[in-house]
């Protein structure tokens, strides 16, 4: 069916020729109505100004320079009936809203008020001086009104939409009679033929066309359904062939990929037991040095008594009872010393082999969880010239799965005495814990060699590893960045630079998700 949904493609269902109908219609609007509206409304503006600036304002002109011209004697004689015949015929243009006639002191000589004035009426002020013999002997003021000329502007641009809304609504019904009979009409044709393929029948006739674009795309459309009814006779048994092939490839896949699960499975097993291997092989010689010290004590406190049972059958000095006394004091404290030592490391190692043996949650102090598990990875450190240190202000209290945040310690610190202080003579590694009620941020740095770009965004993938043949597996960063994202529930980020260090930074929250990611638990236990 590929060739079908192609097909769909090319030529569309039944909203293509809608589509293109609303295309033609706004090339229209673009090209015919938008000019044709800009046009009129710039001659409709034109004819407005020329209304109100040319025939108007030069009417209200002679006017104030008729009443300039005519009140020059009645001022100069100072006889107001000489000018009222003026006026009087001025004001029967019922425009003229206001006439002032005023002397040299701006006193009214002569003045009229229509009855329909108002003060902000939309409307034209001029003003002349009345001058005799060159001196001014007064002024005359005009206020004539707009609102004739509005309604004539009114006028003539309704005239003139009507005439431009006819010619666009002519021109408009013309374009779409020709695009209706020579492109719609044709290509909903084409679009009823090109669905009947599409839906399967290939056996649909296409109608004949003018012998224009579109007779050529019927042409090809005719072709097309030539060779989909062609490719369609064999495409079937094509279709079970590469059927049966691909449940043949799919089982061939589905068998590695179990195979391959299993060994990654194994894998990390194998990872964990390796790492609580090595932790009760340190544990076991750390506990060495305070048990053999509190031997030697013992057997030397053993020999002192029956030397000093043999002085009181003989005789016994006070001098002899005080040295055995001191003695006694003596190795009593170094074999409690001893024992207490011997007592911590079994204390954290028990806690923490409980705690990585199992995926299990429960209720825990994060301080105390990170110094149990530093003391039980001591011995890695004993005998190399790298520190790791905690900083970490007050103690909370998690609800989470401290077998597996230890894995992550263990798993890190692993990975830096192994790698970020190869061929250095000092080192330091860092532990920094900032928490608030809800959520704890895990600060693990090292001041070590760093990590290469080109590493950095592989160092979660499961088996990459730059010691490969070296006892490294690939597998400690994966199961470390499964933990963090699948059974704590947080996220985790690696930030390094050749030379300057290393700096993971895990989130995660102080009570972890309910349930937690059965696949990642599974790679914990």
């Amino acid at each position: 069916m590929s060739l079908v949904n192609h097909f769909k493609k090319v030529f569309g269902y039944k909203s293509k020729a809608q589509n293109l109908q609303r295309f033609l219609s706004i090339v229209v609007f673009i090209s015919v109505v938008l000019p044709a509206a800009g046009a009129g409304w710039l001659l409709i503006d034109e004819n407005y100004q020329k209304t109100i600036n040319l025939e108007i304002k030069s009417k209200a002109e002679n006017y104030i320079d008729l009443l300039q011209a005519g009140m020059t004697m009645p001022l100069w004689t100072i006889s107001t009936s000489a000018g009222e015949p003026l006026l009087n015929s001025v004001k029967i243009d019922p425009s003229v809203l206001r006439v002032i006639v005023t002397d040299v002191e701006h006193g009214i000589f002569l003045e009229y008020t229509s009855p329909d004035f108002e003060e902000n009426e939309n409307s034209i002020r001029l003003k002349r001086d009345i001058e005799f013999e060159g001196e001014i002997i007064g002024s005359v003021a005009l206020v004539y009104s707009l609102k004739l000329a509005q309604q004539i502007a009114k006028n003539e641009t309704s005239r003139l939409l009507t005439i431009i809304v006819i010619q666009l609504v002519f021109s408009l019904g013309l374009i779409s009679y020709f695009l209706q009979i020579r492109v719609i009409a044709p290509l909903s044709k084409l679009k009823t033929a090109a669905s009947g393929i599409a839906g399967g029948d290939l056996k649909t006739s296409i109608p004949e066309m003018n012998n224009d674009e579109f007779g050529v795309l019927r042409h090809e459309l005719e072709k097309m359904r030539e060779s989909l009814q062609e490719s369609f006779t064999t495409l079937e048994d094509r279709v079970r062939e590469r059927t049966t092939e691909l449940v043949d490839l799919n089982k061939e896949l589905k068998d590695t990929l179990d195979q391959l699960q299993v060994t990654q499975g194994n894998l990390v097993q194998s990872e964990k037991l390796a790492a609580l291997g090595s932790l009760v092989a340190g544990v076991s010689h750390e506990l060495n040095t305070p048990i053999g010290n509190g031997l030697t004590v013992a057997s030397s406190l053993s020999d002192a008594t029956r030397s000093i049972r043999r002085k009181m059958n003989e005789g016994m000095t006070r001098s002899a009872l005080d040295r055995y006394i001191l003695e006694m004091e003596e190795g009593s404290h170094l074999v409690c010393a001893s024992l207490e030592k011997a007592s911590e490391l079994v204390s954290s190692f028990k806690q923490v082999a409980v705690d990585r043996a199992s995926a299990n949650r429960r209720k825990f102090r994060l301080g105390e969880m990170l110094r149990e598990t530093r003391v039980t990875l001591s011995p890695m450190f004993k005998h190399t010239p790298y520190t790791v240190d905690l900083e970490m202000e007050g103690e909370v209290e998690l609800d989470s799965y401290p077998g597996p945040l230890g894995q992550i310690i263990t798993n890190l610190l692993n990975n830096a005495l192994i790698h970020a202080f190869e061929d250095r003579e000092e080192g330091n590694i860092k532990l920094k814990v900032v928490h608030t009620d809800k959520v704890v941020n895990l600060e693990i740095s090292d001041d070590g060699v760093g990590i290469p770009e080109e590493n950095l965004k592989r160092i979660f993938d499961p088996f990459f590893t730059t010691k490969l043949g070296e006892g490294g597996n690939g597998l400690g960063m994966h199961i470390v960045h499964n933990i963090v994202t699948g059974v704590l529930g947080g996220s985790i980020e690696v930030i390094s630079k050749v030379g300057e260090g290393t700096l993971f930074k895990i989130e995660f929250p102080v009570n972890a998700p309910e349930e937690a990611n059965d696949s990642v638990k599974e790679g914990t236990e």
